[in-house]
């Protein structure tokens, strides 16, 4: 049989070398049909075996020292804090009959596995509030570009006001030159021309009103456009904001599905271990 030792403490001399050679964290204890008679703890697994420990009847030796079977189990943290997998295994002796047994265990990366989780769980909720700011940005973005449009929009709308203006001054401007005339030629007619007179002043007069009016309407609206050409460039500017921030996001969150998914293959790689 493979397990067949000369003596329990032949193979207890050999630990420290199998421990060394194997690139694994492990757990040894070695016991004889009553206690553990040796045990040598891991950097990272400790089970705080003690020499001359009794067995336990619930122990995973005790069940292979009656059954002469081999044993393997996975040990969850309830028990010491930590998770393990443990193989137990009856020793013989050069006539075949049962000495003692060896228990081997390894830490399970349990830690690695909920780091890995907790990563991915992070890095999905994370991926979730970059999408819901994206749709803000690109919403920003869309928001931006429609008051542009309706800035230029009020900008031609300037334009055909003062085109407007400038019409309704040149009227002006000729209505004034019309009741000029008109005034010259009531002061020609004498007596007779005294009402007309009348009538054309006050045409003269309401003119210049409206050239005033007018003046003072086209730098009104000369402000309005310039504050309107200011605006117009500032929402360029968050337009073009909102799309590099839009884009940057969406790398972003590019970026974050690419580590989840390098979280979940870690994931499975630790419960491989």
């Amino acid at each position: 049989m493979l397990n067949n030792i000369n003596s329990l403490d032949n193979l207890i001399s050999l630990i420290p070398i199998i421990k060394v050679a194997v690139p694994v964290d492990l757990s040894i204890a070695i016991c004889d049909m009553e206690k553990f008679i040796a045990y040598f703890p891991g950097d990272n697994i400790n089970l705080k075996i003690e020499i001359g420990q009794k067995l336990n009847k619930d122990e995973p030796l005790s069940q292979v020292l009656r059954t002469h079977k081999a044993l393997k189990a996975d040990v969850p943290a309830d028990f010491y804090g930590f998770e393990f997998t443990g193989t137990a295994v009856p020793l013989h002796g050069q006539n075949g009959e049962v000495i003692g047994g060896i228990a081997v265990q390894v830490r399970k990366q349990t830690e690695l596995r909920n780091i890995a989780d907790q990563i991915s769980a992070s890095l999905m909720q994370a991926n979730t509030q970059i999408n819901s700011i994206a749709v803000g940005s690109n919403s920003l973005a869309d928001f931006s570009q429609e008051l542009l449009h309706q800035s230029h929009q009020a900008d031609e709308n300037i334009k055909q006001s003062t085109e407007v203006l400038s019409i309704i001054k040149r009227v002006a401007d000729q209505t004034n030159l019309l009741g000029l005339n008109a005034a010259i030629e009531a002061a020609r007619a004498g007596e007779k021309g005294r009402g007309f007179e009348v009538v054309a002043n006050e045409i003269r007069k309401f003119s210049k009103e409206t050239v005033a009016s007018t003046q003072k309407i086209n730098e009104t609206m000369s402000q309005i456009k310039e504050a309107t050409n200011l605006m117009g460039k500032s929402i360029e500017k968050i337009a073009d904001i909102g799309k590099r921030q839009a884009e940057s996001i969406s790398q972003t969150s590019t970026f974050i599905e690419e580590i989840r998914e390098m979280a979940k293959q870690l994931n499975e790689f630790a419960s491989k271990l």
